[in-house]
């Protein structure tokens, strides 16, 4: 029997190659002419040049610009504080987010911040409802893997680096831009993670435990658009229809986390962020590489469609646990074969930490990532997949 669900409407969205070129247009039309725009990005970006093209692009078109870049991987609320008295002291009337997963999760935080009095510390983990009116925000992200753009959560570090999350309706986009011409100056490692965390976005919607048939039906699509092209954007970066591919595969997980959420493998790889920092994407492969088989070995009914939109030929068996179970091998295979590292030696973690590990996995702001997982981990279940998550090779 199908249960009862509303699924709200996602930001708008719009995609093309070279679909950049018409922002001037987008922020007249959203917020008129002679606009105070911030643009929130970051200091790898800035080397690029891609943040100062978009900011003379806007001035050429009559708006007031400034660049905001203080921003790192795995943003803390110090820099999204910064970012929202940036946009206070110029008056913004938009903040344009340009970036990776940080940058727009800064972006997004700072145009509530700005308009109120609390920091952005004030908000951790839905301490209190957001600002109703914040400034008005156009995402346009230069990775393919976090679905940022399509989200209501920030992630972001307070105190000695605890990973934390903002969640609310006003942090949606007014508007995001996808345009697989801005990721090709990404790296091929960077490519690779946050392809992969595209891919563990869309198999934890699709088998979570609020998934509705809408989210199952955009997460399964999700699959098939990042695990069908993400070895081909590593192969060729040129590859401007693999991009675009890829790009859309993670603008749509995104749209289905954002329904219902993610599960124990964004819980295991927000804690490896807390204990040492490591990049978000990486993290949560990582523990999709455990907890998958262990999850498929419980659930093969969840997991056989998961399988199947991973590439796996379902010729070879008539068992739906055999083919689940082939779709945790597919996962692997997929994740070394892009050259993520899987080992977290060179991290600095190491079986001693697995207490550790699970402690902060289970700590309040990661709690419900684990609680929401289609296959419920018992204490021993949490510490096997911490060790296997610590000691791969």
């Amino acid at each position: 029997m199908l249960e009862a669900f509303t699924h709200d409407p996602s930001p708008s969205m719009t995609f093309g190659i070279d679909r950049l070129a018409q922002l001037p247009g987008d922020v007249m039309a959203l917020v008129g002419p002679a606009a105070r725009v911030l643009i929130v990005t970051d200091g790898g970006l800035m080397a690029t040049g891609l943040p100062t093209e978009v900011a003379e692009r806007l001035r050429a078109a009559g708006h007031l610009v400034e660049l905001f870049s203080d921003v790192r991987s795995d943003p803390s609320a110090a820099s999204i504080d910064a970012a929202a008295a940036r946009a206070r002291a110029i008056c913004a009337d938009l903040i344009v987010g340009l970036g990776g997963g940080s940058p727009l999760d800064v972006a997004k935080l700072a145009a509530c911040v700005a308009v109120a009095d609390i920091p952005a510390e004030g908000y951790a983990v839905m301490a209190r409802p957001l600002p109703d009116k914040p400034i008005k925000k156009i995402l346009i992200p230069t990775t393919s893997g976090t679905g940022a753009e399509m989200t209501r959560t920030s992630v972001y570090g307070i105190g000695e680096g605890r990973k934390v999350w903002a969640w609310g309706p006003t942090l949606k986009a007014d508007l995001s831009i996808l345009d697989p011409m801005v990721t090709r100056s990404l790296p091929a490692p960077l490519t690779a993670a946050t392809g992969l965390d595209a891919l563990v976005h869309a198999i934890e919607a699709c088998t979570h435990r609020r998934a509705t048939p809408v989210v199952e039906g955009m997460a399964l699509q999700a699959i098939r658009l990042v695990a069908g092209n993400l070895q081909r954007v590593i192969a060729q970066p040129g590859d401007l229809e693999a991009r675009g591919r890829v790009a859309l595969g993670s603008a749509i997980a995104g749209v289905a986390i954002d329904a219902c959420g993610t599960g124990i493998a964004h819980a295991f790889g927000h804690a490896l962020g807390t204990l040492a920092h490591v990049h978000h994407g990486r993290a949560v492969a990582l523990a999709m590489r455990v907890a998958l088989p262990w999850a498929c070995a419980a659930r093969p009914d969840l997991y056989a469609p998961v399988a199947l939109a991973l590439g796996v030929d379902p010729r070879g068996t008539t068992d739906e646990r055999e083919l689940a179970m082939a779709g945790a091998t597919r996962f692997e295979e997929l994740l070394r074969a892009v050259g993520l590292p899987v080992s977290l030696v060179g991290d600095g973690l190491g079986e001693a930490d697995v207490a550790r590990l699970v402690t902060v996995t289970v700590a309040v702001e990661n709690k419900p990532m684990v609680d929401s997982n289609a296959v419920q981990p018992t204490d021993e279940d949490l510490v096997t997949l911490a060790r296997a998550i610590l000691t791969a090779d």
